[in-house]
């Protein structure tokens, strides 16, 4: 098999961002707004697979960050998502947001396991814990929830962690609350269509993917905003 090829959509928090790889070959363009409109989201990803010489009729697959976050921009990601892989009958990847942002951590800072958090508003954050595994695949040490940051601790088994994502510096009391895993921090980190690559890469080669039709959101609840 040729090298992965893929286009990666992550549009659930306000840094957004699509991506693209030819194999080794990866590009990624910012996006300003994770409401922006499917038109311009498509104009993006064509012009993020014309700059790795990459047709839709090449692609192994289609991966989207599907959630947890906001409401609109992870459903326009779910959205783009199951448009492209329908039109090209090829399958989906469903990556955590949270576990993009991992990734985003550990590739800017070091490999401590990643506790992922961003801020859902409503007074609540979306949070989940990240290692890589043997496999070099980032595993889920904890599911991701959305928690009451005032009521929210780790049990100290968990171990030390970075801890990454604005959810932390929203909201004082969960980082007050949760002093004792601290091993570093790294709030001003956001998941990106990069990471949804890296990680999708290791899913589709492992058979975890999805018919476009089960292309879904991750809300975490019913009541969203954003």
């Amino acid at each position: 098999m040729a090298g992965f090829r893929c286009v990666g959509i992550e549009t659930a928090s306000a840094a957004s961002s699509v991506a693209a790889c030819n194999g080794e070959h990866e590009e990624i363009l910012r996006l300003h707004d994770s409401r922006s409109s499917s038109r311009q989201l498509y104009r993006a990803i064509a012009e993020v697979m014309e700059r790795v010489e990459l047709d839709l009729a090449e692609l192994d697959c289609v991966a989207f960050g599907c959630g947890p976050g906001s409401f609109t921009g992870v459903r326009v990601a779910a959205g783009a998502a199951q448009a492209i892989a329908f039109a090209q009958d090829i399958p989906v990847c469903r990556v955590s947001s949270l576990a993009a942002l991992a990734a985003v951590a550990q590739r800017q800072t070091s490999q401590l396991p990643v506790a992922a958090c961003l801020d859902a508003r409503m007074g609540e954050v979306y949070l989940g814990i990240y290692d890589r595994n043997a496999d070099g695949q980032f595993a889920s040490i904890a599911a991701d929830r959305l928690v009451q940051p005032a009521d929210f601790r780790f049990d100290v088994s968990t171990g030390r962690l970075l801890l990454a994502g604005n959810g932390w510096s929203a909201y004082p009391e969960l980082l007050q609350n949760n002093a004792a895993v601290v091993a570093a921090k790294e709030f001003d980190v956001w998941p990106d269509a990069l990471a949804v690559i890296e990680i999708a890469r290791l899913k589709f080669l492992s058979g975890d993917v999805v018919e476009p039709f089960a292309a879904l959101p991750n809300y975490l609840r019913n009541k969203v905003a954003g």
